[in-house]
């Protein structure tokens, strides 16, 4: 007797909910033209390999770019050089710390927005198997912002050999 009122409780139950009005909306979906994006701050575009050399490009939108933090990721076994250049390929003055897992890039003369800058991570050696992702934290110092802007993580994958 209990479960069929039970089941009959719960028959009621949905018949009343289901003839409740909905009053949720949809999102509302706004065509191409009106939707405009305004970055005002450093991101990664890309990063990838190239032979044995580790590349992350940054973007520099926003304000003047300071300097830049990496966090190495911890299957980076080894690199023999670090080297930064703007988007025509040309060297940008910094000077470049190691210090275990972070590398910090300080500009001589802070990068102007709207350039491209490619750090290279040259004879990268790792410790993963064939196919593994590498991740690469990065944050930013702007001019005039006193704080670290986490900008992005470049992802770089170990390729398998056949």
């Amino acid at each position: 007797m209990k479960r069929f009122a039970l089941i009959s409780f719960s028959t009621i139950a949905l018949a009343i909910a289901a003839s409740l009005p909905v009053t949720a909306t949809a999102p509302v979906l706004l065509p191409d033209s009106a939707m405009s994006f305004s970055f005002n701050a450093p991101f990664v575009s890309s990063s990838g390999l190239r032979g044995e050399h580790h590349l992350i490009r940054v973007m520099v939108v926003g304000m003047s770019l300071q300097d830049l933090m990496v966090l190495i990721p911890p299957q980076m076994a080894k690199f023999s050089s670090i080297t930064v250049k703007d988007e025509s390929g040309k060297a940008i003055p910094a000077k470049i710390d190691r210090a275990e897992r972070r590398v910090a890039i300080v500009f001589d003369q802070p990068v102007t927005p709207g350039r491209t800058i490619e750090i290279d991570f040259a004879n990268g050696n790792t410790a993963m198997e064939q196919g593994e992702i590498l991740l690469y934290r990065i944050t930013a110092r702007q001019t005039g912002i006193d704080a670290d802007i986490p900008i992005g993580t470049a992802r770089i994958q170990v390729p398998t050999h056949q």
